[in-house]
């Protein structure tokens, strides 16, 4: 492994061979290499020299020699037909440019005095051990450009997944073409786990070995898979015939992975030798597999599979559905924090102590794990899931159960999951079934026991989609667990006679629920007709409000709905869809999971149809949450609804674990959503994740959120963050719609109760907007002086600071109404863009070269400030060297007044203590970043003294005229007007 103390001693080319030889692990050595024999065009000038070995593979190091340098004899050595790596040190020794001589290989420069993580992991790619020659160089070429072992895994199995979908005939739909290629690749990649655990007839290269057997004169896929899947590792020893039995002693895995699956017995699909021959030579033998935890560099474990497998899931589906990958130690960490909120709850104790439990388990623990239940509304490709199996798994082995033992017990009662990607359920499952592998002891494999089944306990639907239905009676919910236990642990004739019991019930339970939804309905519905048709206290009748009319519509058309679905029960005999008061009866019964945890999928509100959204507001009242008059502020998230189901779907005391948009703390849309937890439940945690935000598969701005389902007390504290030794910050409350969590929480629900807030005063406007920025950002000037203004950006702001180094064509007068008629030289710019312009969304008639929201630009004392920024700063435009100035849509506006009150404002915003009372309610983004929109801004105190005192002003003119900004007077007399002691100072400073 590369570090940065010897990249530091690197500083010339005799010094190259030790960094070879420690660092990069190859023979060091010092041969020196004349330029001219490269045939790169490099002067006798240049020195060069073969700086390290390793049999067919040299490392060539040279100086000087820039990036192009390194990249061109890097060619020149692939050219001669020598696998190597070039080194190349710039004039002045501060950069390493390095290359490799294969195929298209990036050069990267690295600065030797300070390299960033992502340089040193390039230099030190895994898998190189053994290899020499073109696979090594390959080897380096893909780590330069940035691709790990899973990287490289993942993009080889796509090409592999790609080809077998392709390959199928295209009268089948595009998604069984791709759901019938990953099952037959997922298959054969679980039989190397397999392979790798000695349990193919204890011989490593069993599946190699068979694939060479087969090739010369039979079918991969007749006469290896078909009787290896189906006769073999889905049949008992002695029920195997005779061909099957040949392959030796193979294990009874059961388990449903090795079960024609429906979409096979439909297509029928067939892949030829040539595409198995290039899956096995290309993919599955280029690489080692390990069950372990932790296998090492070299290797593809359980864990790397999750974003390799969320990466193969169809990309445009994998875009739609928001589905991410998540890092197992995040995870891990929000499940233990979840998990010990529990227990606290459930045994009565405090937080450390629920911690300290875990981590050195009791009987009594012991006997409350056994019971619990945990749900992932959204399983992916089963982090969560997998995440929870071995904390529990590992606390029943604390306990004394064998860890094989314990894994199946966990699977066959503890946890539940759905997603509606078929895809996705069937990769879940092959992560635990690999758990499974895992945890058994056994090198024989005839003694190990089958692979439990899991198609009852994660489920293909939809959590939003699924009716909203009674649980069945306690009698049919312990039906239901006692079926699904034995549906579970079934094999042979056994194992269907169990499923078809298991689905009997289920049917059972829906209708029973729907009749039982009826009923209610029913009885609601006589109940309003009579209170209609009864007369008031004057004897007459009374006059039906428009109010009860909507509410009998209302009622009818449920009524409708549920009759609806008792026909399709009738005609389908089985159900069409999935219900959690059918298929987890058992669990509602009891009053819902003991926690529900996940990371649900994040799709932005305009991203999602509008009949999506119409029916996401009809089912959940945390979606409907009137627009803010801004943005896309009435368009929810469609991670709002699994957060509001997913408490649905809490028992009392119950605990909720989840990832959402940090945006759902701040965003209009989420007002509803945030007042409702804040009163109905516990607020546990509120955490921003910033420091995560390249950890996820995606540009993400995760916050995580913990909360118990039961009524908060007076005082509660939330942690600031999930480990339970973290201190504890303000009362959980909501002020102004936001969510205020953290160690500042107390502070600023005492300024706000004590102070005015800046929005009761002033009104902040976003900057302008163009709805199409190539028409109208940096004009011709043939357009005309007098049409051109400068812009200002978020950018271009900084304390008491605009920079204008881009112009905009302005279209509108001086009262910001668009022009009615334009110059023929401005017509002439916008023709090529007109029906681009009639087409932008903000536009809903009058001239087309109109621009949004305009008063932002008006002349006047403004205060302008930066969307996006790492703190809240201010600027003032005053005056007419200002007047023509346009802030864009990156900015926000305030409209002051007069200068001297502008001069104050912007004071007051500039200030630190101001700047963290905004930090605390911002939405976070990435590497530092937070949104300060118009929601932050208003919300902040403004004491009534701040607009009258002398001290900003005097502050403020003096920035004004061209001095630097007074930050340290600037703080001072903030604190001083929002009587800040020593306390607050500090629980502001800790929370930042």
């Amino acid at each position: 492994m590369v570090d940065a103390a010897q990249l530091m001693l690197a500083n010339a080319v005799d010094r190259l061979p030790r960094l070879a030889g420690v660092a990069l692990g190859l023979e060091a050595g010092w041969e020196p290499l004349a330029a001219p024999a490269l045939d790169s065009g490099l002067g006798p000038e240049v020195e060069a020299a073969v700086v390290g070995r390793r049999a067919r593979f040299v490392a060539v190091g040279i100086a000087p020699a820039d990036p192009g340098v390194a990249q061109r004899v890097a060619r020149a050595l692939a050219r001669a037909g020598q696998a190597g790596l070039v080194l190349g040190l710039d004039e002045r020794r501060e950069r390493l440019a390095v290359s490799a001589s294969f195929a298209d290989c990036p050069v990267v420069s690295i600065d030797r005095r300070a390299p960033s993580a992502a340089d040193l992991r390039r230099l030190s790619p895994a898998g190189t051990t053994g290899l020499t020659g073109a696979p090594l160089a390959c080897q380096w070429a893909e780590a330069l450009a940035g691709l790990d072992l899973g990287h490289r895994f993942f993009r080889q199995f796509r090409a592999t997944l790609d080809g077998f979908a392709g390959a199928l005939a295209r009268s089948i739909p595009a998604e069984d073409r791709h759901t019938l290629a990953l099952l037959v690749l997922t298959r054969v990649l679980f039989l190397y786990f397999v392979q790798e655990r000695g349990w193919l007839d204890g011989r490593p290269r069993f599946l190699a070995e068979a694939v060479d057997r087969t090739l010369p004169n039979g079918s991969i896929e007749r006469d290896l898979l078909a009787p290896l899947f189906f006769g073999t590792l889905n049949r008992p020893g002695a029920t195997r015939p005779a061909r099957a039995r040949r392959f030796g002693r193979i294990p009874y895995l059961n388990g449903g992975l090795f079960e024609p699956h429906p979409l096979e017995r439909r297509w029928r699909p067939s892949f030829g030798n040539d595409l198995w021959r290039d899956a096995f030579d290309g993919l599955f033998e280029r690489h080692h597999f390990t069950v372990r935890q932790g296998p090492g560099p070299d290797a593809i474990g359980p864990d790397m599979l999750g974003r390799v497998f969320e990466g193969v899931m169809d990309p445009a589906a994998r875009r739609a559905e928001g589905a991410f990958y998540t890092p197992a130690a995040m995870v891990a960490e929000l499940f233990d924090a979840a998990l010990a909120d529990w227990l606290a709850l459930r045994l009565g104790v405090g937080g450390r102590e629920a911690r300290r439990l875990l981590a050195e388990p009791t009987v009594e623990l012991g006997a409350a794990l056994a019971t619990i239940t945990v749900l992932d509304p959204s399983v992916g490709s089963g982090a969560f899931l997998l995440g929870a199996l071995r904390r529990l798994a590992g606390i029943r082995a604390k306990l004394g159960e064998a860890p094989a033992a314990a894994t199946r017990a966990v699977l066959a009662s503890n946890l539940f999951g759905v997603d509606r990607n078929p895809a996705a359920v069937r990769l879940a499952e092959l992560r635990l079934w690999l758990a499974v592998l895992d945890a058994e002891p056994s090198d024989d494999p005839v003694a190990i026991a089958p692979l439990p089944n899991l198609d009852s306990f994660v489920r293909q639907g939809d959590s939003l989609a699924e009716p909203s239905l009674p649980a069945p009676s306690p009698e049919g919910a312990e039906r239901l667990a006692r079926t699904r236990r034995e549906a579970a642990q079934a094999t042979g004739p056994a194992k269907a006679a169990a499923l078809k019991r298991l689905r009997r019930l289920e049917l059972d339970a829906a209708r029973a629920s729907i009749g039982r939804a009826v009923e209610v309905v029913d009885h609601e519905l006589r109940e309003r007709v009579a209170a209609e048709r009864g007369p008031d206290l004057f004897s007459d009748r009374a006059p039906r409000t428009a109010k009860a009319k909507a509410a009998i519509a209302r009622l009818r058309g449920e009524r409708r709905r549920l009759k609806t679905m008792e026909r399709r029960l009738r005609d389908a005999g089985e159900l069409p869809w999935f219900h959690f008061a059918a298929q987890f009866g058992d669990v509602l019964a009891r009053g819902g999971f003991d926690v529900v945890i996940g990371n649900p999928p994040w799709v932005r509100g305009e991203a999602l149809s509008s009949r999506r959204r119409a029916e996401l507001r009809e089912r959940f009242r945390w979606c409907r949450s009137a627009a803010n008059g801004r943005g896309f502020g009435h368009f929810p998230d469609l991670s709002l609804a699994f957060l509001e189901r997913s408490f649905e779907l809490l028992r009392q005391d119950g605990v909720l674990g989840m990832l959402v948009p940090a945006k759902l703390t701040t965003a209009g849309y989420a007002a509803t959503a945030r007042a409702e937890l804040a009163r109905r439940s516990t607020l546990l945690v509120a955490e921003r994740l910033s420091d995560h935000d390249d950890a996820f598969g995606a540009t993400v701005y995760p916050l995580a959120l913990v909360a118990a389902r039961r009524q908060p007390e007076d005082g509660h504290h939330l942690r600031s963050g999930l480990d339970h030794a973290a201190p504890r910050g303000g009362t959980a409350s909501v002020r102004r719609g936001a969510l205020v969590a953290g160690a500042g929480a107390r502070v600023l629900a005492r300024l706000r109760s004590t102070h005015p807030s800046l929005g009761e005063r002033f009104t902040v406007r976003l900057g302008v907007k163009t709805g199409l920025d190539r028409a109208f950002l940096d004009p011709d000037p043939a357009v005309g002086a007098a049409l051109i203004r400068p812009i200002v950006r978020g950018r271009d702001i900084g304390p008491f600071r605009v920079s204008c180094g881009h112009t905009i064509l302005w279209t509108h007068d001086r009262h910001g109404q668009p022009r009615a008629e334009l110059p023929e030289t401005a017509v002439r710019h916008l023709a090529p863009h007109r029906r681009a312009l009639e087409r932008r969304a903000d536009h809903r008639g009058g001239p087309y070269w109109q621009l949004f929201r305009t008063a932002a630009a008006l002349p006047g004392h403004r205060v302008i400030w930066a969307d996006l920024a790492r703190q809240l700063e201010a600027a003032v435009l005053s005056g007419p060297a200002h007047a023509t100035i346009v802030p864009l849509n990156t900015s926000y506006v305030i409209a002051a007044g007069d200068r001297q009150s502008a001069l104050r404002l912007a004071v007051w915003l500039n200030a630190g203590w101001v700047r963290l009372l905004a930090r605390l309610r911002a939405t976070v983004a990435a590497s530092g970043f937070a949104r300060f929109n118009a929601d932050v801004v208003e919300t902040l105190p403004l004491p009534d003294g701040v607009m009258a005192d002398a001290s900003l002003l005097a502050i403020g003119e003096r920035a004004w005229t061209g001095s630097a900004f007074d930050q340290e007077a600037a703080d001072e007399r903030c604190a001083e007007l929002l009587a800040l002691d020593h306390d607050d100072r500090a629980a502001l400073l800790g929370n930042e």
